[in-house]
């Protein structure tokens, strides 16, 4: 809405829409809110529909204060508490205070037996202006909740306890009746909530006395049936005391037998005892298998078989209910099942490796200045083993043939395997003579490609000095194991040569390649970083 100007003192209700659900800065949920500031004030509301569409909006309270209204005073909302409790108020609008209560502080704490109204008066630094305002503190009795007198009963006996007071109940065995019926086999104290509409939760309780007779009458409960392996909890009742054939002498006692098993209690109740058995079934767990073991592989695309056995019934981790299931997976991936037989059940797991197809690849052919070295990387699937044709089994290898030369590389897994090679020129990297335009009678000399390093070995920085360069080269920085830790273009244009600073001291300590590639002419350096 539009921004609203207000006395000091006033109240003003502010409206907001276009949207189904409200919230403003004042806490209110409605699509109103009723304030009273002290000082201009901005408000802000947020809406939302059923949509979840947001929007937002804020609207101004201007306060005009009259040189005649001095201050404001605030008391604050009305507040509810129930019937004993203890509320605070606190007051706003002035420099001192004075509560109907006799308090001069401005925030005071109240136990009214009643709803009471209190005031407080506000006055400003001097004491000359003052404010009134009134706050109402409502107070909400109890419900009057009655369980009834306490009963005794005979062991073995049923009794009805029935609540009056109140609208609501709830027992403390989670009944939400007003009457509940019980067999309690000792002594036992049973409580109840309720609470009407308008009022405050009341309690009670109620006591229900078991009589024995003064005698034991045993009883170990029911035969369990459990799976192998689990446990079980026994408990007994009809005694003051216990002692059970393991020995134990506590009511309840846990037990984890391996085959079919009776235990006996004897209760004791004064001079009495009596005894009961109790008769724990073992059931086997089934012996799932995968024929398949726990662990197998395939090729990417290939579908396998996995096949359990050993139980009636079978969940794949999956969903899959059949004791087989094919599968295919994209990646490395493990599956599990549960094979259950009545209802006992084990868990089998296996893991299917998935490597891809292997296509080899020794890279592309390279030239090189005689007497020069270069870097052959091979290429494959992850998890691949390697084998070139110079006995090395690494990804990478570094050679230096003196006459062209062709190197093959097999790359391998546990399913498959592929070859591919790479051929390797030596040129003495030196041009023809002078070569003659006779159309410009410029002549053009052309010169030898030639690599420096400095100092080497090195602690960091080093030195490049490149001659002989064409139009577009590239330089490369390699570890020993062929992988690439620097690359960087040189484009100079008609320059011949290039300079570079290359700092290494953030590498290991080490030997490390150099390469420079230039059309086909490639050189390979080492460089010693200590």
């Amino acid at each position: 809405g539009k921004d609203v100007t207000i006395n000091a003192g006033d109240k003003v209700t502010l409206s907001a829409t276009g949207a189904k659900y409200f919230k403003w800065s004042t806490g209110d949920k409605t699509s109103t809110t009723t304030v009273r500031p002290t000082a201009t004030t901005t408000y802000s509301v947020r809406g939302t529909n059923d949509d979840g569409c947001e929007g937002t909006d804020t609207v101004t309270v201007i306060v005009k204060k009259e040189e005649s209204a001095g201050i404001t005073a605030d008391a604050g909302v009305e507040q509810t508490i129930c019937e004993g409790s203890s509320v605070t108020l606190s007051a706003t609008g002035g420099s001192t205070y004075l509560w109907s209560t006799g308090d001069k502080t401005q925030t005071i704490t109240v136990v009214p037996e009643k709803t009471t109204k209190y005031t407080v008066t506000a006055y400003d630094s001097t004491g000359k202006k003052s404010d009134s305002d009134e706050v109402s503190v409502r107070v909400n009795p109890y419900a009057k909740v009655n369980a009834g007198k306490n009963v005794t009963i005979n062991a073995g006996e049923e009794v009805t306890l029935s609540a009056t007071g109140a609208k609501y109940f709830m027992w403390s065995n989670g009944v939400k009746e007003s009457s509940i019926t019980v067999q309690p086999t000792v002594t036992t104290t049973y409580s109840v909530r309720g609470k009407n509409d308008d009022e405050c939760e009341g309690r009670d309780k109620v006591t229900v006395t078991v009589l024995n007779n003064d005698r034991a009458v045993a009883d170990a409960g029911s035969d369990h049936t459990i799976c192998e392996g689990s446990t079980i909890t026994l408990n007994a009742e009809g005694g003051d005391s216990y002692l059970w054939s393991t020995g134990e002498t506590t009511s309840t006692i846990v037990v984890n037998p391996t085959t079919t098993s009776k235990y006996s209690v004897t209760a004791y109740v004064g001079e009495t005892e009596d005894t009961d058995d109790v008769i724990v079934y073992v059931d086997s767990k089934p012996n799932v298998n995968i024929t398949n073991g726990t662990e197998t592989s395939i090729l990417k695309g290939e579908f396998i078989t996995l096949s359990a056995t050993g139980a009636k019934t079978y969940k794949w981790s999956n969903g899959s209910t059949d004791p087989n299931i094919a599968v295919s997976p994209e990646s490395t991936k493990s599956y599990s099942v549960i094979g259950s037989v009545d209802k006992c059940s084990a868990t089998k797991s296996i893991t299917v490796n998935v490597y891809d197809k292997v296509v080899a690849n020794a890279g592309k052919d390279v030239t090189i200045c005689k007497n020069e070295t270069t870097i052959l990387t091979a290429k494959g699937p992850e998890n691949s083993n390697y084998l070139w044709s110079t006995g090395e089994t690494t990804k990478s290898i570094i050679v230096e043939p003196k006459v062209d030369t062709e190197y093959s590389v097999m790359v391998y897994h546990d399913l498959d395997t592929d070859t591919d090679s790479v051929m390797v020129k030596v040129e003495d990297c030196k041009t023809s003579p002078d070569i003659i335009d006779p159309t410009t009678d410029i002549i053009e000399g052309s010169t030898e490609l030639k690599l420096s390093i400095y100092p080497n070995p090195t602690h960091g920085l080093v030195h490049i000095n490149i001659s002989g360069l064409t139009n577009l080269s590239s330089i490369h920085l390699y570890d020993i194991s062929g992988k690439s830790l620097y690359n960087e273009t040189i484009n100079n244009g008609q320059t011949k040569s290039y300079v570079k600073k290359l700092n290494l001291s953030d590498y290991a300590a080490g030997i490390y390649l150099l390469q420079l590639v230039d059309n086909q002419r490639v050189i390979t350096k080492k460089i010693v970083v200590r």
